[in-house]
């Protein structure tokens, strides 16, 4: 599911201003954009005009993984910036955009009005299911999930609902239902739906210590969006981790290498860049580290996760890397966030982990890896 970006976004002047030419896009994408920024510099007042630039803006962000897409869809949804009043599909896209720079409270707010107005969006509740997910309340993220079985296909509130009972003690149960979905939906469902289930059983997988699963199911998501010159950070981010852990940095290397633009992904492959002794590992936490800075400037939270990853495993700065995964997980309980606390803990504080030790007793989580840094930590507390 969808990833970061920045926090306190830089919003242009007007809907219609070209700050630059960004690589790698969807020509016949970025021909529309064009188009639209003229209709909307003409008629300056079109809900439809502005929504459309903007909903066309979030598309290339997905697509490059650049956040200063969604600056300029924040620039072209301007008129309605805090309006309790905005017509349902722009709450829609300021979800999305306050959801990207992890303003969850003002992402739930406005999809919760957008149900309100209308409780069969479909759209509105799976963005709803993703924000509660992320923020660790496990209940409302089932409830949001529940509320698609009526709205969309099998394959959509499927995954959904897998996904947060696999988060929630039910790994197992949550892995034979994505088994048993993408069987079913192998001919009718559109190709980035059956992406996102892979993505979602790789995961599942994983944290079930099935590495051989796990890898099947992300080389057979990848190969969708290869087969269609898709871009998905979240799903490469994923993969990388996995094959991080299996001690393949070489293969990171190699597949991240046209990625750089995005912070996650560079993240991944300086790790992988200073585990092989790659000579640009130097240059590539260089980046990192202006990047990161940069964030800082702006007081910008979104990167804290990467940030605190970065410090832990490129620097070496445990006492950096847990002060950052607290403020982190603050903000977000996924599995991630749990390992990155746990990691930092255990380098720095073990008595640090306690808040993330007990969402794992109250949720449920079961993830080898997150037991192997449990048993560890059992094995500090019996050594105090």
């Amino acid at each position: 599911m969808p990833a970061c970006v920045q926090a306190q976004t830089y919003i242009p002047e007007s809907a219609e201003t070209v700050l630059a030419t960004l690589p790698d896009t969807d020509p016949s994408l970025t021909d529309d954009i064009r188009r639209l920024q003229q209709a909307v510099a003409e008629q300056p007042d079109s809900v439809e005009l502005r929504v459309r630039l903007a909903e066309h803006h979030i598309a290339l962000y997905r697509q490059t993984d650049d956040p200063r897409y969604n600056g300029y869809a924040q620039a072209a949804i301007a008129p309605w910036r805090e309006d309790v009043d905005a017509p349902t599909r722009v709450l829609l896209i300021r979800a999305h955009l306050n959801q990207q720079r992890h303003a969850f409270a003002l992402a739930r707010a406005d999809l919760q009005l957008a149900l309100e107005r209308d409780p069969r969006n479909a759209q509105a509740w799976l963005a709803l299911s993703v924000v509660e997910r992320v923020s660790g309340r496990l209940a409302n993220a089932h409830k949001a999930c529940a509320a698609l079985l009526t709205l969309t296909e099998t394959l959509v509130s499927g995954t959904c609902l897998a996904d947060i009972a696999s988060l929630a003690g039910k790994a197992p149960e949550a892995f034979a239902t994505l088994d048993r979905l993408l069987q079913a939906e192998s001919v009718d469902s559109a190709d980035h739906l059956r992406r996102w289930a892979l993505t979602i059983q790789g995961e599942v997988a994983w944290r079930l210590g099935e590495p051989e699963l796990a890898l099947q199911a992300f080389e057979a998501g990848l190969a969708l969006a290869e087969a269609n010159e898709q871009f998905d950070g979240y799903l490469l981010s994923a993969w990388a981790d996995f094959m991080l852990e299996q001690g393949r940095a070489q293969a990171v290397d190699r597949r991240l290498e046209p990625y750089d633009q995005s912070d996650a992904l560079l993240l991944r492959r300086a790790i992988a860049a200073k585990r092989i002794n790659h000579p640009n590992a130097g240059a590539m936490a260089d980046t990192l580290r202006r990047r990161f800075a940069a964030s800082q400037r702006r007081g910008d939270d979104v990167h804290l996760r990467e940030q605190a990853r970065f410090a832990l495993d490129i620097d070496n700065k445990p006492s950096e890397a847990l002060w950052l995964a607290q403020r982190n997980w603050a903000m977000q309980k996924e599995p991630a966030d749990v390992l990155l606390v746990l990691r930092a803990a255990l380098a720095f504080n073990p008595a640090a982990a306690d808040p993330v030790v007990a969402f794992v007793s109250e949720t449920g989580l079961q993830d080898v890896r997150v037991q192997t840094l449990l048993e560890r930590l059992g094995d500090t507390d019996a050594a105090a």
